[in-house]
């Protein structure tokens, strides 16, 4: 049997194991850092002075001293101590300092968007990486101007959203 599990090497009990609650609970401390990962910034790279019970931190290229070569990982504190986890590919957390979310690409984190092609409904594709052209409205024999307000307003307010090139 194997002693730890594959993605975020947590221990599993072993048969005939002494003092299994120090595995159990090991276990249980990895499962409490990464559920719903929260981290207090991405942006660190040395010890926080005052750590928190439950306070974990993405440790920022470059780090020194206790952190020193553990670039991207995941740094958690409780009342045992320091534990390093390392992150797997496609791991999720929430910056607290800057309010959104970073995904661990195989590039490393990144926090400026979600890293997908598009985005389905079902078998629809509602939004995808290319954006529409939509030509500005112009002459005609007859002009509506409240119509040519509107068909503006709508497409200025799509350019906004990033859903239509300039």
């Amino acid at each position: 049997m194997a002693e730890f599990s594959n993605r975020y090497a947590l221990p599993y009990l072993q048969v005939g194991q002494a003092q299994k609650e120090v595995t159990h609970n090991a276990a249980v401390a990895g499962i409490d850092a990464l559920l719903h990962l929260a981290v207090e910034t991405a942006a660190r790279g040395t010890l926080p002075e005052a750590p928190v019970a439950g306070q974990a931190w993405i440790v920022a290229d470059g780090a020194t001293g206790e952190w020193a070569g553990h670039d991207g990982a995941i740094m958690a504190f409780d009342a045992a101590g320091w534990h390093r986890i390392a992150p797997r590919e496609g791991c999720v957390a929430w910056l607290r300092d800057v309010q959104r979310f970073a995904i661990l690409t195989s590039g490393g984190w990144r926090d400026d968007g979600w890293p997908v092609a598009a985005l389905r409904i079902g078998a629809r594709t509602v939004l995808s990486g290319g954006m529409s052209v939509v030509p500005t409205a112009v002459g005609g024999a007859v002009v509506d101007v409240e119509a040519r307000a509107a068909i503006a307003a709508l497409v200025a307010g799509l350019r906004v959203q990033g859903l239509v090139a300039s």
